[in-house]
């Protein structure tokens, strides 16, 4: 643990998380909510040593914030799923995409970030500017295992009771919109690819990403097993 990712994706650097008539479609939280929410999470924190923002998804290939440190880790209790509809990021109103969400149950490896105590209150806002604009998302307290010691962080885990949560897809269902899907991020393809790439850059796995990638790249095995 502890590798750094070498970033092989181009990447716009200007692009403005939860900005455009797309995102106003489904938006739930103006700038104003999403700094109050921020103040709610942080409230009875102890943030002499900053903050800890654990990514299991594009956070860890574009955390896009300023970072003081970073880690490889390991959640109990929740896994990585692509289990969210995405009509902007990675897909459209007219044929959505789909991107991840941490679902109960299980574990999941991923990438923990700290914020120094300075830039704290600027790097979540732009955080929960990208993630929690829909409250597609619940910001969640977790801790998180490494090599090192076992941190407290943020992580954004699924809202079930929201209308884009979509719980029981097929992995074929899953593929087929993994292929077609593209949204103001580019393809939803790319999006996990680069996903599956990062952990393997860490020296992590994902088996069902892995099951997912071989099934788009390679169907005629699926097709033979059945």
């Amino acid at each position: 643990m502890g590798k750094k990712i070498q970033n092989e994706v181009d990447l716009d650097e200007s692009f403005q998380w939860g900005s455009g008539k797309e995102v106003d479609l489904i938006r739930t939280m103006n700038s104003d909510d999403l700094s109050a929410s921020v103040q709610q999470m942080l409230k009875g924190q102890n943030l002499k040593e900053g903050v800890w923002v654990f990514g299991y998804g594009s956070l860890m290939w574009n955390p896009d914030f300023k970072l003081a440190d970073k880690r490889t880790g390991i959640v109990s209790g929740y896994h990585r799923r692509l289990c969210l509809k995405s009509i902007v990021y990675r897909g459209t109103p007219d044929y959505h995409g789909l991107v991840f969400g941490l679902d109960k149950g299980g574990s999941c490896q991923g990438m923990a970030y700290r914020i120094a105590t300075e830039n704290i209150h600027s790097e979540l806002q732009i955080i929960w500017e990208r993630e929690m604009f829909a409250e597609t998302y619940i910001p969640t307290w977790v801790s998180v295992k490494s090599d090192w010691e076992t941190v407290s962080a943020i992580t954004f885990v699924i809202n079930q009771e929201h209308e884009h949560y979509l719980p029981d897809l097929e992995l074929e269902e899953i593929a087929e919109r993994v292929v077609k899907a593209e949204g103001t991020c580019g393809t939803c393809h790319d999006y996990v690819q680069n996903t599956v790439k990062s952990l393997h850059q860490l020296g992590l796995r994902d088996p069902t990403l892995e099951q997912l990638l071989t099934l788009i790249e390679y169907p005629q095995i699926s097709v033979n097993r059945k």
